[in-house]
């Protein structure tokens, strides 16, 4: 069995607040499989779940988030955000709904923001929000080392699933874990440097209600309908997208490599402010999601140079990366 207690028994966290798994020390404490089973799983250790349910639930979210729930039907996984009142992003997320519960998976400190906001407005509403951060544990599963054009992530029996990609899922599981379930525990920071690069980025920290949902790209993931009634954010939301352009987008760039501009990446990775620049100085945006040299920016512009640095003096190259949703670019 693989629990919190022997998760933060046999592990570390790394630079970046990532579970680091002592694979070593973890195989001879639990059943796990080899790597070359194919079936990776990592602790999403800063991400948590919000469980909500009761008979207005569904009437309730609908009012509040940029999904359409009526589509978030059983065995089904959406994108969604909820946005105030000017059409910023109080919090995004992955949701899905399991007959009885609505499960939301989103970073832990935006579960608890995005609670917090929710509560606001559900006086009125015969729904249940609950903080599921120390009743449950958050993974991501995926396959790697498997050459087959038809791999599939594998059904679980433990936990409530949700299916993002065809090769990639969240699990959810209570804090004792996963049973009877034969895995290979991965470091977390692969399922984050996946996320960077298919362009997937959530709000987190000092973030909240600074976006649009656009300028991070969550229309291209279809995490916005713009065919439901009205919700909290939609006017602003809707009017960008129909009568003008958003002047911010998601963009994935990469020091290829370089060793220099990795260090400094991290070396700037708790500094509030971490910009990226053209070759004449100025300034194009903000890093929002760094890993290990790759990162997710939200830049100014609809057309951004193929090489930015890391400071004013063209110092520290980072090339820009195609994401899997947009028009390739010649990079």
């Amino acid at each position: 069995m693989v629990s919190r207690s022997t998760l933060e028994q046999f592990g570390d966290y790394d630079i970046w607040g990532d579970y680091l798994p002592k694979i070593d020390a973890l195989n001879s404490e639990i059943n796990t499989k080899n790597e070359s089973d194919k079936l990776k799983t990592c602790w999403l250790n800063q991400f948590s779940a919000l469980k909500i349910y009761g008979p207005d639930a569904e009437r309730f979210l609908q009012g509040q988030f940029t999904c359409n729930l009526t589509e978030v039907t059983k065995g089904g996984s959406h994108y969604g955000a909820c946005c105030n009142a000017k059409g910023r992003v109080v919090a995004n997320f992955n949701i899905s709904f399991d007959g009885d519960f609505y499960w939301l998976v989103l970073p832990t400190k935006s579960a608890e923001v995005l609670n917090e906001h929710l509560q606001k407005y559900k006086v009125f509403f015969k729904a249940t929000i609950e903080n599921c951060a120390q009743s449950h544990l958050v993974w991501g599963q995926w396959k790697s080392n498997d050459t087959s054009e038809t791999s599939e992530v594998a059904q679980v029996e433990n936990g409530h699933q949700l299916f993002i990609s065809d090769t990639r899922q969240i699990l959810i599981t209570t804090v004792n874990g996963l049973e009877n379930e034969e895995i290979f525990l991965a470091p977390t920071l692969d399922w984050q440097l996946a996320n960077i690069a298919d362009g997937i980025y959530f709000v987190d920290n000092d973030q909240h209600e600074q976006w649009i949902p656009q300028h991070i790209n969550w229309h291209q993931l279809g995490g916005i309908s713009f065919s439901k009634g009205c919700y909290t954010g939609q006017e602003i939301i809707a009017r960008l997208q129909y009568l003008g352009k958003a002047k911010k987008a998601l963009y994935h760039y990469s020091s290829a490599g370089n060793s220099a501009s990795e260090e400094v990446l991290v070396a700037t990775f708790n500094t509030q402010e971490h910009k990226l620049f053209d070759s004449n100085g100025k300034s194009q945006g903000d890093i929002v999601l760094q890993r290990n040299g790759e990162v997710l920016a939200v830049l100014n512009g609809e057309t951004p140079d193929a090489c930015l640095y890391l400071t004013d003096s063209q110092e520290f190259p980072l090339t820009l990366q195609n994401l899997p949703y947009t028009k390739k670019k010649d990079v």
